[in-house]
């Protein structure tokens, strides 16, 4: 198997306080379905269930309505506050958390504050494709 190793920077670090500071603003990709705009990290698409992460971004008051993903994911929060909408339950994200959210289970993201977050999932489509997300209606 003919393999390239692939890395990419999610955060910086400021060595004068010695501590990662997220990657912020508005990214180059402009998300389907979303307010969202996304940061293509790392993509393994060796097999057909292809993993990979992103930067995804929210301006404050902005978010992603409620939607499916074929593929589980991992949310983590890197800059901001806001609101992962979870079946019935609300949960308030913020720096630090992380989050699973499993294959095809309906949820929502509202940014309370500018909201980075870093995604990793498995069936992973890219930020700006029709294919990434299903809106359930």
């Amino acid at each position: 198997m003919n393999y390239q190793f692939k890395q990419a920077r999610w955060a910086n670090f400021n060595q004068e306080i010695g501590q990662l500071k997220s990657i912020e603003g508005e990214q180059p990709v402009k998300m389907q379905h979303s307010d969202g705009t996304a940061l293509p990290l790392v993509l393994d698409d060796s097999t057909e269930h292809r993993f990979g992460a992103d930067i995804i971004r929210f301006a404050g008051g902005k978010g992603v309505g409620l939607h499916t993903h074929i593929g589980a994911h991992i949310l983590m929060v890197t800059k901001g506050r806001g609101v992962l909408i979870y079946g019935k339950n609300k949960f308030d994200m913020f720096e630090g958390m992380i989050y699973l959210v499993p294959s095809n289970i309906p949820h929502a993201i509202e940014a309370i504050t500018e909201l980075v977050l870093v995604a990793i999932g498995n069936d992973h489509q890219p930020a700006d494709s029709e294919k990434r997300l299903d809106i359930v209606a």
